[in-house]
């Protein structure tokens, strides 16, 4: 079988900005920043790295590595508290088209994973808003490194870890971000139209796949894991 890493957003589902805006506000209210996340790309970013950037736009510079030199928990915990509050609304959180029915029918026939650049809980909090949370392998997040293009080797390690075997390591994902990240880590790559990147770009990133979603495109999915 193959292992199959998911992103979220964009891939899986679709938050209409709850995300941004709850980083605003966490910004906003820990470090008095307004509109932190203005000018930043979310597309393909792990929490950490946007933390870094922002810390950047306002002088403060990290490495993403070593302690930051603000209340990182401070502000992770109040981003948690926002977007909960932005998920509870159900007008706000949606899956992309064919993603239950796909993921239903991949059982049994892969392992499935999540390889995301949100932070553990804040995964969590959003599949647990469509009812998809449950099920999947330790994968990769963006609590493990701030640099997307580091978390296949860590999906692969907690899957190798776990006793599984599988033939091909697989990244789904809907940004040229996730493309670059599957290649860094050895992997093929799936992209699909029903995130933040247009079909141009992504052509462009040559994914192995490329699909307009994953209603439409299941059989070609299906075929190209079987």
């Amino acid at each position: 079988m193959d292992l199959l890493l998911f992103d979220i957003d964009g891939t899986l589902l679709r938050t209409r900005g709850a995300g941004r805006e709850a980083l605003d506000e966490a910004f906003f209210r820990v470090l008095g920043w307004p509109d932190a996340t203005a000018g930043i790309s979310l597309a393909g970013a792990t929490d950490g790295g946007i933390v870094r950037g922002v810390a950047a736009r306002f002088g403060v510079a990290w490495d993403g590595v070593s302690p930051p030199p603000f209340d990182l928990d401070a502000v992770r915990e109040a981003y948690l508290s926002a977007l909960a509050l932005r998920l509870a609304q159900p007008e706000r959180v949606a899956l992309c088209p064919g993603v239950r029915a796909l993921v239903d029918g991949l059982a049994g026939r892969a392992h499935l994973a999540l390889l995301t650049g949100n932070w553990r809980v804040g995964a969590a909090m959003k599949l647990g808003a469509v009812d998809l949370w449950g099920g999947w392998l330790d994968g990769a997040y963006g609590d493990d490194h701030t640099d997307r293009n580091r978390l296949v080797p860590v999906a692969r390690a907690r899957a190798e870890a776990a006793g599984l075997s599988f033939r091909r390591i697989i990244v789904i994902g809907d940004t040229p971000a996730d493309v670059e990240c599957a290649r860094a880590g050895g992997a093929l790559v799936v992209a699909v139209e029903t995130g933040f990147a247009s079909a141009d770009s992504l052509a462009a990133a040559r994914p192995d796949l490329l699909l307009p979603d994953l209603e439409r495109g299941r059989p070609w999915f299906e075929a190209f894991v079987a």
